[in-house]
């Protein structure tokens, strides 16, 4: 038995070393990784590169650029993320 309960207390040790590990690591190279604002133009298929850029970790800002027809498309994406915003739009 107590073969038993030293071998779940070194499995235990040995998992959680390999995990603290993993995290210390993995925030390293988050904090290492630079990240770029992206200027886009507003379209109305924009909706879909915004959902795609934001889930990459490389991506900073989205600036959306409004064209004509496209500027409802980007004044709500805008209002929706925080991290996306329309440029050329005065009082912003």
């Amino acid at each position: 038995m107590q073969y038993l309960y030293v071998f779940i207390l070194m499995f235990l040790s040995i998992f959680g070393l390999v995990m603290l590990i993993r995290l210390f690591f993995g925030a390293l190279l988050r904090s290492a990784s630079r990240q770029f604002d992206v200027y886009v133009k507003a379209d109305e298929d924009v909706g879909e590169f915004v959902e795609f850029a934001r889930r990459s970790e490389h991506i900073g800002n989205i600036y959306l650029i409004p064209r004509e027809g496209g500027e409802e498309t980007a004044e709500k994406l805008a209002e929706q993320y925080a991290d996306v915003s329309v440029v050329g739009k005065t009082g912003r």
